[in-house]
């Protein structure tokens, strides 16, 4: 239902969809790169990281 309305909308407002938008490679590797640096990138130190996570759940 929500994808007709979308549908419906674009054809009244003169606008196209583009269902490929950020798709390209550029676009993908882009996205994988600024992952890597965020909260999952991987620590130095796993083995205080996992201490770390068992230090929140007690």
């Amino acid at each position: 239902m929500e994808m007709l309305q979308m549908l419906k909308f674009s054809l009244k407002s003169g606008q196209s969809l583009d269902f490929t938008q950020g798709t390209s490679q550029e676009d993908v590797l882009e996205f994988i790169k600024s992952i890597q640096d965020g909260e999952n990138a991987i620590p130095e130190d796993v083995n205080v990281y996992i201490k770390s996570l068992l230090a929140t759940v007690e």
